[in-house]
């Protein structure tokens, strides 16, 4: 199965400014259910800021050859101390489309699944890295592809209450590339 390679321009995202988070959230989703069937996915937000000495193509071409965004095993990610205990590949939420639209919980404070992801990475990214971070490309996985991450270290804790639920790990670490539905670049 081929990997989606999804190229969209949003000239008016940036995070010079407050994002307009409805409004580009919505732009988004709807890339997002009109490329991939009904079904569940886990979906990783990628800032190309967190990756400054590669271009967003070169970026993604990581991605496309390996599968993740994981390609210097010396690099630490962010909140890595906190989540040191846990067995763990990637950082990552689930998504849901059904008949067509993505299932948005009521929990989300904008009513789109993009716009609370620019809305997490435009505010909280500020507590962890002192920088507001625009988000250059999403990650479709195959949930049947990864698994929940395990807590090997008794003292492990997470960041805020509940984190390490978004922490997961590949069931076949030499085929992650096979986990991969999709990539959207965002311009």
């Amino acid at each position: 199965m081929s990997i989606k390679v999804i190229e969209m321009h949003l000239p008016k995202y940036h995070i010079k400014k407050k994002p307009d988070y409805v409004k580009l959230g919505k732009k988004v989703d709807k890339v997002i259910e009109k490329s991939f069937p009904d079904g569940k996915y886990i979906l990783r937000a990628l800032g190309s800021s967190d990756h400054p000495k590669l271009t967003l193509n070169k970026l993604a071409n990581i991605v496309l050859k390996t599968g993740t965004d994981r390609y210097d095993p010396k690099r630490k990610g962010v909140c890595h101390d906190e989540f040191s205990g846990y067995d763990y590949d990637i950082q990552a939420g689930t998504i849901e489309i059904k008949k067509g639209k993505l299932i948005i919980p009521q929990s989300y404070r904008y009513k789109t699944e993009f716009g609370d992801i620019i809305w997490h990475f435009y505010e909280h990214t500020r507590l962890d890295r002192d920088y507001a971070v625009k988000i250059d490309l999403l990650l479709i996985y195959d949930p049947n592809q990864l698994k929940k991450a395990r807590k090997f270290h008794d003292c492990a804790r997470s960041v805020r209450k509940g984190l390490n639920q978004y922490l997961y790990k590949f069931k076949n670490p030499r085929q992650k590339k096979k986990a991969l539905l999709g990539i959207i670049k965002i311009r």
